[in-house]
Parts: C-alpha cells; sequence; structure tokens
C-alpha cells in the first residue's frame, strides 16, 4: 500500500493539550510583562523568505492570482512592524516549511514558531532574554530549569569539541580547512566543497553531537560571515557575524539576529540566497525592502524560538510527536484519521 500521510491521536492528549496551554500562557505573559506586544500575522503572503534551505509552501486559493505562500516565520511581517513603530512585538504561532527532509522525528511541516524583536545592539542580550524566558517555560511544565550555561563562539566550539580550527575557513581557505577536517574525522570534507558545505559537514558530524552532552542551555555564537543570514557583522572581525544559536539538551531551539538594517546588503544577501536555491525561489518582499530604506530599521535584536522543540527539551523525549497532542505521520498501513 503506498504511503499516506495521516493524523496521529496522542494517548495522552488530554495531558498534552493541558501543558502546551499552560506552556503558551507562560510565555505570553513573560514576553507581555517586557513591554512586547503580541501581533497578529497573516499566515499567507505573495512573498516569502529567501533562505535557500527552507521551502515556503505554496498554496493556490481559487479566484485569486498567483500562489500565496505560508510563511516559514512571521518575520516578514513582524520587521514590517518594527519599521512602522512598533519597536517591541512578538509573534506566537504556527510556521511552515515544505520539503520531504520536514516530517521526520524532528520536524513538522507546520509547528509552533515564538518569534520577537525588541531594541538591542548584542547577542548577549539574546541570551539572557531565552535563558529567561526558558526559565519561565519549565515553571509552566512544573520541572526544573536549565541550570547550567555555555556561552562559546564557533571558533572556540570547533577548536575544544570538534577539533578542528575554523580560521583557515573564516580566511576563505576552504582546502585547508577541510584537510583538518579530515584529521579530526570527518571523512567527507572536500577540498572542493563551498564554505557552508564545510562547515556544515563539521557541524553536523562532529560538533553537534558534542554539544548534545553539555547540561543546560549552550550559545554558539560568532557564526561565519557566509552563514551571517540577516545579521549584522562584526564591527570587532567581520569574517563573523552578530548571530546566535541556542542549543537544550542538544537540540537546536532558537536562532537568533543583532538584525541587519542595511537595505542595500539587505538585498544583496536575498539576491545570494535566491542563487543559491535549488528549486524556483519565492517572490521578495519589496515592500519590506522600502521600508527598511525610510523610515528604516531602527537598532533591533531578534530570536525566533521554536516552541515545541523547547517543550521537547524540557520534558524530554525523542521526537516532536511525544509532545503533540496531534502530529502528521506517514504511514503505509491502518485506516487513516
Amino acid at each position: 500500500m503506498p504511503e499516506r500521510l495521516h493524523l496521529r491521536l496522542h494517548p495522552q492528549a488530554a495531558q498534552l493539550v493541558a501543558q502546551r496551554a499552560r506552556l503558551l500562557a507562560a510565555l505570553r505573559r513573560h514576553l507581555d510583562e517586557r513591554g512586547l506586544l503580541e501581533a497578529d500575522v497573516p499566515a499567507l503572503l505573495p512573498h516569502a523568505g529567501q533562505e535557500s534551505h527552507l521551502h515556503p509552501p505554496a498554496v493556490q486559493v481559487a479566484g485569486l492570482p498567483g500562489p500565496l505562500w505560508l510563511q516559514t516565520s512571521p518575520e516578514l511581517c513582524l520587521k514590517r512592524l518594527v519599521c512602522a513603530g512598533v519597536p517591541r512585538v512578538y509573534a506566537l504561532g504556527p510556521a511552515w516549511r515544505g520539503g520531504r527532509e520536514e516530517l521526520s522525528t524532528l520536524h513538522q511541516p507546520q509547528f509552533c514558531m515564538l518569534e520577537w524583536y525588541r531594541p538591542g545592539r548584542s547577542v548577549q542580550e539574546l541570551m539572557d532574554d531565552v535563558e529567561a524566558l526558558g526559565a519561565a517555560a519549565a515553571a509552566a511544565l512544573e520541572v526544573p530549569a536549565p541550570a547550567a550555561r555555555h556561552e562559546l563562539s564557533v571558533a572556540e566550539a570547533f577548536t575544544r569539541h570538534a577539533g578542528c580550527d575554523l580560521q583557515p575557513l573564516l580566511d576563505g581557505d576552504v582546502p585547508a580547512f577541510a584537510r583538518a577536517a579530515r584529521r579530526a574525522g570527518v571523512a567527507g570534507c572536500r577540498d572542493d566543497d563551498d564554505p557552508a558545505t564545510a562547515f556544515g559537514r563539521v557541524l553536523v558530524e562532529r560538533l553537534e553531537p558534542a554539544l548534545a552532552r553539555l547540561p543546560g542551555w549552550v550559545f554558539l555564537h560568532g557564526y561565519p560571515a557566509f552563514g551571517a543570514a540577516l545579521a549584522q557583522l562584526s564591527p570587532e572581525d567581520p569574517r563573523t557575524a552578530l548571530r546566535v544559536e541556542a542549543f537544550l539538551g542538544g537540540l537546536e531551539i532558537g536562532n537568533g539576529y543583532v538584525e541587519l538594517a542595511d537595505p542595500g546588503e539587505h538585498r544583496r544577501r536575498w539576491a545570494a540566497e535566491r542563487a543559491a536555491r535549488s528549486d524556483p525561489p519565492p517572490p521578495v518582499d519589496e515592500g519590506l525592502l522600502s521600508l527598511l530604506e525610510h523610515p528604516g530599521l531602527p537598532p533591533c535584536i531578534g530570536m525566533a524560538l521554536g516552541v515545541d522543540r523547547l517543550m521537547l527539551a524540557l520534558l524530554g523525549g525523542g521526537r516532536l510527536a511525544d509532545v503533540l497532542p496531534l502530529s502528521l505521520e506517514l504511514r503505509d498501513d491502518a485506516p487513516r484519521a
């Protein structure tokens, strides 16, 4: 029988609904008390983010032209609001990702995302935000808050936990980095890899398994400039970006930036992302680019955090379906719900 999607009902659905309700209320309360306003943002837009590794699902609505795009995050709408004069804002709700890889033990094509923006200028502030939010979430779930906090630059983490010097890659010498990676045990790292591919091989094969053994929050900052996405570059070392990723229990929970405000650089990076895609890119949000030019994006920091993964990391478990009352699964037998 061919594979089909079905909707799985968790055997402890009632308990999970109660836990998730407490968690969502606590997240909102935590941000509300700090002066952030919750915004309703549309799920369907005529454009989408340009990240080359993400695939926003296209939706054709009867009677309307073109496809619309389910958003991979509320970023485009929230940045419009910041430009319009809402400096402290968040959205909490569903986000979507397309692609077969988005249905796995740690991925669902629809998931719950919390994203916020507020005035700020450093990744340290983002780390503090996530740690405090995590403590509020743990209290709502009636479990201990993560007791430890590790802050590592990506270069430090590569040296200490992956046995591989990142400096050649920061300087653009991929063959030298690839040789170091192979000595560290990453046999698939090749001299002709592009920088992002070489970086990703070591990150996945060596660094992330090592980080999973560290207790509590792990914050990686100082990502290479080629992985800056929409983060500002560091004024101290422009080879690196003001970007931080938060890990808990071996899971990547959040990704945050000191936000890029320069509209010209923003457009250049989006063009590079479009060129790197293996599929036709969704339309660019020209409206946001216009707002970045005038009135402009004030100095701010932003963080996108996966709520389902946060709940999983705090409660323990091996897959997202363990903390979802309802989840999509592939089945090739049994009746479909």
